[in-house]
């Protein structure tokens, strides 16, 4: 069941003015803030890069039958099958499995509300407004706070969940003869639905709640037609199973290691996988990261940019056509700006945190600018054409 309500506003020319001058405040706030950005990335980029590759040269391959003194504080690559005891529990409902974590999931069916809107540019400089509210119901597992909806007496959703979504682990996850500390039980994946054989050990009804079919908790009258208020409960779990960890041996627990420049390295992977193409993935990964905080810091400049000079535009606005034009040329002007203040920013920052590098860099084009321009011939003296001399008087 879905509808929707619609919402026409109209806005004058001078409080569109004040408003975009406002905007302008928050733009330069904005803007500043990517310069920010963009530095801070370039940092953690090459100093996650330099920790990887200091893990890479110290890693060590061993078993995980046993414990070597000897290797205390190193940096090991262990794979092996990785299980629990005792069992993950859930005492609310009862339900335990032989699993490294177990997931209880609550969900509840809710209203929701999604706003767009279009604005329409008016001659003398105001606007037009048109906004759609469209209200859905859907699952989710997290409380909407209806009280914010634009029609809220007509689509308000429950406060109250006498049960809500909670995880539960295992007593003790080992690797071998290693025990696995906390962070590297946090970096494990592989979350799995709940198998129905075991899902069968839920009673048959939990206070409100009674089993389905299907091994699912539900409170409401019909599973078939959800109504606003109904909710269902489901469990998903973290099997036993084989993982590759680089991590430090410190006593018989691996735990995150600390490189020299004080980053973590810590990397879990699902099954077997060689330590060189664990770091290998990591390192793509970093690179990934670096390259999409990049896009978006410049995209946060653009943004705030253009907020800045949104003003102009809004002056311009008094013809609609023609604060339509003043706004793709602001657009288009801030962008070019915002990609070589960008292109700078990060430019710069490699100069800072690589010092050799950049520096040898910035050496390297000013020598070659000058070796292109001392490289260069004279330019041959131009050939004056004259006219040979009469032959002599017989």
């Amino acid at each position: 069941m879905a509808d929707r309500y619609t919402e026409v506003t109209r806005t004058g020319w001078g409080k569109r003015i004040g408003q975009s001058l406002s905007g302008a405040l928050i733009g330069g706030l904005l803007f500043l803030a990517s310069f920010a950005l963009l530095w801070w990335n370039e940092g953690r980029a090459i100093g996650e890069a330099r920790a990887l590759e200091e893990g890479a040269g110290a890693v060590v391959d061993v078993g995980i039958d046993a414990v070597d003194p000897k290797l205390e504080g190193k940096l090991l690559h262990v794979t092996g099958a990785v299980d629990a005891s005792p069992e993950a529990r859930d005492e609310a409902t009862g339900i335990a499995v032989d699993a490294l974590q177990l997931r209880r999931v609550v969900e509840m069916y809710q209203w929701v509300e999604k706003r767009s809107s279009k604005e329409e540019k008016k001659i003398g400089g105001g606007s037009e407004t048109v906004t759609v509210y469209e209200y859905a119901q859907e699952w989710n597992d997290d409380p909407i706070d209806s009280s914010d909806f634009k029609k809220y007496e007509t689509h308000a959703n429950p406060s109250e969940w006498p049960l809500r979504s909670d995880r539960f682990a295992a007593g003790e996850v080992k690797l071998g003869a290693f025990t696995l500390a906390q962070p590297v039980r946090d970096a494990l994946g592989r979350w799995q639905d709940l198998p129905a054989q075991i899902t069968a050990q839920l009673p048959e009804q939990f206070g409100e709640f009674r089993r389905l079919a299907s091994g699912v908790l539900y409170r409401g009258a019909d599973p078939e037609r959800p109504q606003v208020g109904d909710m269902r409960v489901r469990y998903e779990y973290q099997p036993e199973a084989t993982y590759s960890i680089v991590a430090k041996q410190t006593g018989a627990m691996l735990d995150r290691y600390v490189a020299s420049n004080g980053r973590d390295v810590l990397l879990v992977e699902d099954g077997s996988v060689p330590a060189a193409k664990m770091f290998e993935g990591a390192q793509s990964r970093n690179s990934l990261i670096t390259w999409l905080v990049r896009l978006g810091g410049t995209v946060l400049m653009w943004i705030g940019l253009s907020m800045v000079f949104a003003p102009i535009s809004r002056v311009l606005d008094v013809l609609p056509m023609l604060g339509t034009i003043g706004s793709w040329g602001i657009g288009l002007v801030t962008g070019l700006i915002s990609l070589l203040l960008s292109l700078t920013t990060i430019g710069i920052a490699w100069v800072f945190y690589r010092p050799l590098l950049g520096g040898a860099i910035i050496l390297g084009v000013i020598v070659l600018f000058f070796w292109s321009r001392s490289g260069r011939k004279p330019a041959p003296a131009p050939v004056v054409a004259t006219t040979p001399p009469p032959p002599p008087a017989m």
